[in-house]
C-alpha cells in the first residue's frame, strides 16, 4: 500500500515520542540536584500542586461546559450559539468510570448507539455511514487510528456533539451531526495519575467472575526540566475489554505521547501522538428468527411473499448467549497518528494552521453472516428450521488520511455591529485500500449450522482467492470557508459559506482495465443563524444549515459506473437556551427538520457480466427520493448544590423515507435503527458530613424506544421493542486516592439494542460490575 512515510521513519518517531515521555515522566519523580531559586512568578506556579495537603472532598465537577470552539471554529458561549452541542466534559465521563466512549453514547441526546465500533451510532436519526472520516473528528480533524474497535477514554477530554449537518466547517459529513473527541494536551503544571479497572460480568449468562476484564491507564504531564516553555503529556493505556458473549475476547493498547512548545502567551506548537492496537474475536451478533404467517406485499410494483416485513412481522432469537462464530475468527485493529496545532497572533488576527496524519489498517478473518444468503434452505429470512451456511471473509483495509486546516479570525466593529470573521482552508489526501483477500465461498450444505445450539469449530477455512479484489481508492480535496459572527446588542447574527472540490480516482488493481473510475465534486454550502438574548439568562435561536456527502464509489449504477451526484442535507432548526445567574441550572430545547436527498440504495440486483466499470457479481445502485428527520430534543444540566449533580435529557425524532422512485410503497416507513423516544438521566450525590462524608453514589437510566429493523424496500423489515437500562456507580475520595464501583446494567435485563444489518441484531450487554482505583502523585 502506498504511505506517505516510510514505515521504518515512522516506527522510530514513535519511538522517540515514547521515550522520551517515559524519560520525562522519570526526571519528574527522581530527586532533583538544588537549583537557583525560581522567580517569584515561576514558584508560585510551581506551588499549584500541593499533594501531601489533598483531604476528602464532598465537591463535584460540573457537567456543564460553558464554551467551546467547535460550532463556530472561535471560542463562543453555548448560550450564544444558533445550534444544538451537547458536550460530555471530563467529569461526566469519569462518573461513569468510561472505559472506551461506547459507555457514555447512551447519555448523549438525540444519539443512538447501533454498533460497539468507532463510528456505530446515529444522529437525530440519521446513520454515520460512509468514509471512515465523515462525521468523526479528532481535535477538529479527521482520521481515527481504530476502525471497528471503540477508542479508548484514557487519553479523552472530552467529546463534542454538534448536531445537524455542519457542512460549512467540516466539509463533508452526513446530516445527523458531528462528533469531535477532544484529546488531552500537555500542561503547566507537573501532575501524574494511575488507574487500574477490574470488571467481572454478572447476568444471566454469566456467574459472578466468569469472565473478567482489567485495564491499566498511566497518565503524566507537566514541564520538561530545564528547557523553558517546554510541556509534555504521556498517556498508556492497556488492557482486556471482552463483551460478555461467551468465547468473546478483546485485547487493547493505546499510547499517547505530546509535546507543546509555548513561545509566549500567543505563540504555542503542540505535537500530538497515537499508537492503538485491538485485536478481539468477530461476532457478528444475533439473528432475528421469524414466526409469523407469511404475508404478500407489495415492493417496486412486484407482488412479494414474506412473513418478516411490517406491523405484523413476530420474531424471536436464540437464547441470546448463542454465539455464530468460530474461535479462530478474528479482527486485527492498529493505526499510528501524528497531529500538529500551532496558534499565534499577529496585531489583532489570531493564526492556526492544524494537520492530521493517520496510518490505520484492519484486518478480518472470519466465517461471516453478514455477507451472503446464508440461509439454508435458501430464503430472504430465517424460520425455526432454518440452517446457517456461513461465508468465508477475509478483508484487509488500510487507510491513510494527510489533511490540514489552516484559518484566521479577527474581532473589529463597524458602527455598533461587533463582528468576528473568521477565513479558512482546509483539505488533503486520503487513501483507501479495499483487499478482498477472499470474500466466499459459503460452507457446503452439510456443514451448515442450527439456529439453536450450533456446534462450531467444525470447518476449517477454505483456500484464499475466492472472490478476491484488491480495490484501491484516491481522494483529494480542498475547501476554503468564511464566517462572520455578528452582535448587535441583543441580537446575535451568524453567516457562513464553503466551497469544496474533491476527485477521487481508483481502479481494481488484480482487474485493473474495467474496474478504473474517477469522480469529481465540486459544490457550495451555507449556513445562517440568528440568536437574541429575550434577558440575561434566556436566549432563543433559529438558524439554517447544509452539509454535502460523495457517494461511495464502489456503487454502481444499471451502467456500470459510479458517478452519481453527491448526497445533501439540509436543516432548520430554533431552540430556547435557559441558565440562571449561578449558572448552576442550563436547559436546551430545540426543534428541527432535516431533509436528505441523493440517498443511495441498493437495488438488490447483481450484475451477471462485467458492465461498465463494475465486476460480474457487484451490486447495482440507484438514487432514490429522499429521507427526511423532524423531532425535538431538551437537555438539561443542574447543580442544586455542590455535591449534588444532575443531568437528562429527552428526544423524539421521526426519521422516515419521504420520497422513493423505484418503492413507493416505503414513503412514510421509519429509517432503520431510528427510535422516536429516547431519553437518559444520570445523577451523582456526595455526602458533604458525617461518617459517610467522601463516599458518593450514582444512578443512571437510559431508554430507547421501539425502533425498527431491516429496510422497507426490501422483504425484510420489522420492528424491535423498546428497551430500558438502569445504572448505578458508588465513589470515594480519600486524600489523593480514588475508589469507584460501576454497576451497569443493574437488573441485568435482557434486550436487543439495534439492529446491524437485516439479519443481524447487536446484543445489549449483560449485568457488569467495573471496580476502579485512581491515585494522583
Amino acid at each position: 500500500m502506498n504511505t506517505p512515510v516510510a514505515p521504518a521513519a515512522r516506527r522510530a518517531a514513535f519511538a522517540f515520542g515514547w521515550a522520551f515521555s517515559a524519560a520525562l515522566a522519570v526526571a519528574q519523580t527522581a530527586p532533583e540536584t538544588p537549583a537557583t531559586p525560581a522567580p517569584a512568578e515561576e514558584k508560585t506556579s510551581g506551588e499549584v500542586v500541593q499533594l501531601d495537603t489533598l483531604t476528602v472532598t464532598t465537591a463535584i465537577g460540573t457537567y456543564h461546559q460553558e464554551t467551546s470552539s467547535m460550532a463556530s471554529k472561535i471560542p463562543m458561549d453555548l448560550k450564544e450559539l444558533a445550534s444544538s452541542l451537547q458536550i460530555m466534559n471530563a467529569t461526566a465521563i469519569s462518573d461513569r468510570n468510561a472505559v472506551t466512549l461506547v459507555d457514555v453514547f447512551g447519555y448523549v441526546v438525540g444519539a443512538n448507539q447501533s454498533q460497539s465500533n468507532i463510528n456505530g451510532f446515529t444522529f437525530r436519526g440519521f446513520p454515520n455511514t460512509g468514509s471512515y472520516t465523515q462525521n468523526i473528528q479528532f481535535d477538529g480533524l479527521m482520521g481515527p487510528t481504530l476502525k471497528k474497535a471503540a477508542t479508548s477514554a484514557a487519553n479523552v477530554d472530552s467529546m463534542e456533539f454538534l448536531k445537524g449537518p455542519n457542512g460549512v466547517l467540516y466539509g463533508q459529513m452526513n446530516p445527523g451531526g458531528l462528533l469531535n473527541i477532544v484529546t488531552k494536551s500537555p500542561k503547566e503544571v507537573q501532575e501524574s495519575y494511575m488507574r487500574v479497572t477490574a470488571g467481572v460480568y454478572a447476568g444471566e449468562f454469566n456467574s459472578f467472575g466468569s469472565k473478567v476484564t482489567n485495564t491499566f491507564s498511566y497518565d503524566t504531564t507537566g514541564p520538561v526540566p530545564g528547557v523553558k516553555g517546554l510541556f509534555y503529556r504521556f498517556v498508556a493505556d492497556i488492557g482486556s475489554v471482552p463483551t460478555s458473549r461467551p468465547g468473546n475476547w478483546d485485547r487493547i493498547y493505546t499510547f499517547y505521547p505530546s509535546l507543546t512548545y509555548k513561545w509566549s502567551a500567543d505563540t504555542s506548537f503542540t505535537v500530538k501522538m497515537e499508537n492503538s492496537r485491538d485485536r478481539r474475536r468477530a461476532d457478528d451478533g444475533q439473528m432475528p428468527i421469524f414466526t409469523s404467517a407469511p404475508i404478500t406485499v407489495v415492493l417496486g410494483g412486484v407482488n412479494v411473499v414474506t412473513a418478516a416485513y411490517g406491523e405484523n412481522a413476530t420474531f424471536v432469537t436464540a437464547p441470546l448467549n448463542t454465539v455464530y462464530g468460530d474461535h479462530k475468527d478474528g479482527n486485527l485493529d492498529y493505526g499510528d497518528a501524528i497531529s500538529t496545532f500551532f496558534h499565534t497572533a499577529i496585531g489583532e488576527w489570531q493564526f492556526r494552521l492544524n494537520s492530521r496524519s493517520v496510518w490505520h489498517v484492519d484486518d478480518v478473518q472470519q466465517f461471516t453472516l453478514n455477507n451472503a444468503n446464508v440461509w439454508f434452505p435458501t430464503s430472504k429470512y430465517a424460520t425455526p428450521t432454518s440452517l446457517i451456511r456461513r461465508q468465508y471473509n477475509h478483508v484487509k483495509n488500510g487507510h491513510r488520511y494527510n489533511y490540514i486546516d489552516a484559518n484566521a479570525f479577527r474581532k473589529f466593529k463597524t458602527g455598533s455591529l461587533e463582528h468576528t470573521v473568521l477565513f479558512g482552508v482546509g483539505g488533503g489526501w486520503e487513501f483507501f485500500g479495499n483487499k478482498r483477500i477472499a470474500f466466499g465461498p459459503n460452507v457446503t450444505a452439510a456443514q451448515a449450522i442450527t439456529l439453536y445450539n450450533p456446534i462450531l469449530d467444525q470447518v476449517p477455512y477454505p483456500a484464499e482467492g475466492t472472490g478476491a479484489t484488491d480495490q484501491k481508492t484516491d481522494q483529494t480535496a480542498l475547501g476554503e470557508y468564511v464566517s462572520d459572527q455578528m452582535r448587535w446588542g441583543k441580537l446575535h447574527v451568524s453567516v457562513g459559506a464553503r466551497h469544496d472540490h474533491q476527485e477521487v480516482s481508483g481502479l481494481d488493481k488484480l482487474n485493473p482495465g474495467p474496474t478504473t473510475f474517477s469522480n469529481v465534486l465540486d459544490a457550495y454550502t451555507k449556513q445562517a443563524g440568528v440568536v437574541y438574548d429575550v434577558t440575561p439568562q434566556v436566549s432563543a435561536y433559529a438558524s439554517f444549515s447544509q452539509s454535502i456527502k460523495p457517494q461511495t464509489v464502489i456503487a454502481y449504477d444499471t451502467n456500470g459506473f459510479s458517478d452519481f451526484p453527491p448526497e445533501t442535507g439540509e436543516q432548520k432548526e430554533l431552540g430556547v437556551k435557559f441558565e440562571t445567574p449561578g449558572k448552576n441550572l442550563n436547559v436546551s430545547l430545540a426543534g428541527y427538520e432535516i431533509t436528505r436527498t441523493n440517498v443511495l440504495v441498493p437495488t438488490g440486483q447483481n450484475f451477471t457480466v462485467a458492465t461498465g466499470n463494475a465486476t460480474a457479481g457487484a451490486a447495482i445502485s440507484r438514487l432514490d427520493g429522499g429521507q427526511k428527520s423532524s423531532g425535538v430534543e431538551i437537555e438539561v444540566q443542574w447543580q442544586p448544590v455542590k455535591n449534588w449533580q444532575v443531568q437528562a435529557g429527552y428526544a423524539y425524532s421521526h426519521a422516515r423515507i419521504t420520497a422513493s422512485l423505484k418503492f413507493p410503497e416505503s414513503v412514510g416507513a421509519d429509517l432503520n435503527n431510528a427510535p422516536r423516544n429516547t431519553g437518559n438521566l444520570w445523577t451523582r450525590y456526595n455526602f458533604p458530613t458525617g461518617s459517610l462524608k467522601g463516599f458518593g453514589v450514582g444512578t443512571g437510566i437510559v431508554y430507547t424506544g421501539e425502533a425498527w429493523g431491516g429496510d422497507p424496500t426490501s422483504s425484510v423489515y420489522f420492528k424491535m421493542p423498546a428497551w430500558s437500562r438502569v445504572d448505578s456507580a458508588f465513589y470515594y475520595k480519600w486524600k489523593r486516592y480514588d475508589f469507584s464501583l460501576n454497576i451497569q446494567n443493574l437488573f441485568d435485563r435482557r434486550y436487543i439494542s439495534s439492529a446491524f444489518s437485516a439479519q443481524l441484531l447487536n446484543v445489549g450487554e449483560q449485568r457488569k460490575l467495573t471496580f476502579s482505583a485512581g491515585m494522583k502523585f
